[in-house]
């Protein structure tokens, strides 16, 4: 399913693989002058092609391998050329076999190849693109800086996220939001949805403040248990889901070992 809504002259796109009449987890994708940042997951890959094949691409950028993020790269890469992060490069070329529930939600990743890597700075017919490296997410994340707008994929989520993937690393994600915070921008287009800067600020915050919290609460000698019980004593519906259908590969115990530095198996 692709649904589309435009942000001043932004299209901002949200996909999802549709399963039995509803999605379960969108995910966004934008194009701005030319430029497509993301195309979604593996299984909304046509149909995110079939949407901008009629309108001049002039490059994409990929912000992270994850593959509700990297779908119709194989696609676009016949009509233009495609950037990746550096350090995405591998892991394109040979993805990793993903959980069942990824596959139903979003696709198995086939290999990436003929993939060119994006630079610190790049230029399309005038228009400037920054890149800057912002790992947390995932040890390849990027976000780039166009115009006053910053396309930052999964480095923001919102003050509701509970949960986490295993290989998260949140510390690394609060220092990429603070160096991101250090450019100017006006709006972050997420892979969650359009944010301001004052909520990318408040997002920041919020981590800090469970950092903060569930550092107090192991310092004095609490396991790791009562520390999630704690700090998300009322947790959503789709956060208890999401861990019960991703065998805690989401959970909220991984939100809690990021922050305090732990390993998560």
């Amino acid at each position: 399913m692709l649904l589309s809504r435009m942000y001043g002259d932004v299209e901002a796109v949200r996909v999802g693989t549709e399963v039995r009449g509803r999605v379960f987890h969108w995910v966004y994708l934008y194009h701005y002058r030319g430029l497509l940042f993301d195309t979604g997951c593996v299984n909304t890959a046509l149909e995110v092609f079939q949407h901008f094949r009629e309108r001049e691409i002039k490059a994409v950028l990929i912000t992270h391998h994850h593959e509700d993020h990297i779908g119709a790269v194989s696609l676009f890469r016949n009509i233009t050329e495609v950037y990746v992060p550096p350090d995405s490069v591998e892991i394109l070329k040979n993805p990793p076999d993903i959980p069942e529930y990824r596959k139903i939600s979003w696709g198995q990743p086939e290999s990436i190849v003929d993939v060119k890597v994006a630079g610190e700075k790049m230029v399309f017919d005038g228009l400037e693109v920054l890149m800057i490296k912002t790992p947390g997410h995932s040890f390849d994340h990027v976000s780039y800086l166009v115009d006053d707008k910053l396309f930052c994929s999964d480095l923001v989520i919102n003050t509701a996220q509970m949960v986490c993937m295993r290989e998260e690393d949140l510390l690394e994600t609060i220092a990429s939001i603070e160096w991101v915070l250090e450019y100017d921008f006006s709006r972050a287009y997420t892979g969650v949805g359009v944010s301001t800067r004052e909520e990318v600020e408040e997002y920041v915050d919020y981590l800090r403040g469970l950092k903060a919290r569930a550092e107090e609460l192991y310092a004095s000698g609490r396991g790791i248990d009562d520390i999630v019980n704690a700090i998300f004593p009322s947790p959503s519906q789709k956060a208890i889901l999401m861990e019960f259908v991703s065998e805690k590969e989401w959970a909220r115990e991984n939100m809690v070992k990021s922050l305090l530095g732990l390993p998560r198996e």
